[in-house]
């Protein structure tokens, strides 16, 4: 594709994102990637592998226990996108550092750690411990700390709609990561997501990862019920761009804190409209479950390749 004369970044370059030199502006998202091992055996006509390029791959969130995650059916696929609860279903904590980092930094992935926790100074300890094993890591960029998703409502709240709580989430992580990128996702699911963004920054936050999942319902027309067991989920897709755009705009302009876009992106020209806003970088959600080359195919366009 011609991109815009606006555009004079290029999508492989590194760059400066909190005290961490980030190799490249294109992420896949927490939960799209699995782990970010899976993909070595892949080749593409035009690709040697779905890593060309990548800045960064967000690992599927990490809970201090395993979890086996919510009852099948989990995902539902919709014209505009797909609608899940998987649960956050994951290997926890202790086999992700014993089995899961180590193989990511021997394969040279870039990898940003999503974890999540149903309380701050969990966070904090899960930090801590994620450092004192990886602290050498060539590889390991930083942590996203996952506090919006809809799927699990630890204690019976959703603790990432309160900016004093994501303060104090970001306070109990900062000190315990002093030289790799700490970031906070947040939910849409708020009618101010600028002054959640401004509490993670000022608590020492490097940037905001927005959007997560539009919680949703589907209706199964055969049964007359919702098609997942939970009856709500997480959106995500084409769909949700326009929520995506809207919610980065109004953290960029309010917040005063870098933003990472997500949600519905597909294409460059999705991507390019994050940039267009001031995002610094951009992570391909849905369309990268659907094909594991779609973030290494917009690395190649918005690169001038």
């Amino acid at each position: 594709m011609s991109l815009p004369n606006w555009f004079t970044l290029r999508a492989d370059d590194s760059f400066e994102l909190g005290p961490r030199l980030f190799p490249g502006r294109i992420w896949t998202a927490s939960g799209c990637f699995a782990y970010g091992l899976s993909g070595h055996d892949m080749t593409a006509s035009d690709l040697a592998s779905p890593y060309v390029g990548l800045g960064a791959v967000v690992t599927k969130t990490v809970t201090p226990a395993p979890r086996t995650g919510n009852p099948m059916p989990r995902l539902c696929e919709l014209p505009t996108g797909a609608i899940n609860s998987i649960g956050l279903e994951n290997v926890g904590f202790d086999a992700f550092l014993q089995d899961i980092l180590p193989q990511l930094e021997k394969m040279a992935v870039p990898t940003v750690v999503s974890l999540a926790a149903s309380r701050p100074d969990e966070f904090g300890e899960m930090v801590q411990r994620l450092y004192g094993s990886a602290a050498g890591y060539e590889h390991w960029h930083g942590v996203e700390l996952n506090l919006s998703c809809p799927n699990v409502a630890e204690g019976g709240h959703d603790f990432g709609g309160d900016p004093d709580t994501v303060a104090k989430c970001v306070a109990a992580s900062r000190p315990r990561l002093p030289d790799r990128a700490l970031l906070v996702k947040l939910t849409p699911n708020v009618a101010d997501i600028a002054s959640l963004a401004a509490a993670a920054g000022h608590a020492g936050a490097d940037a905001i990862s927005a959007i997560n999942t539009v919680v949703g319902l589907d209706v199964d027309l055969k049964t007359g019920r919702p098609v997942l067991p939970r009856r709500f989920g997480g959106y995500s897709g084409p769909g949700v761009l326009p929520i995506a755009l809207a919610k980065v705009d109004e953290i960029i302009n309010k917040a005063q804190i870098p933003v990472v876009g997500v949600g519905g992106i597909s294409t460059a020209e999705d991507a390019l409209k994050f940039f267009a806003l001031g995002a610094v970088a951009v992570q391909v959600g849905t369309a990268q479950m659907r094909d594991p080359f779609a973030a290494a195919e917009l690395v190649k366009e918005l690169s001038g390749q």
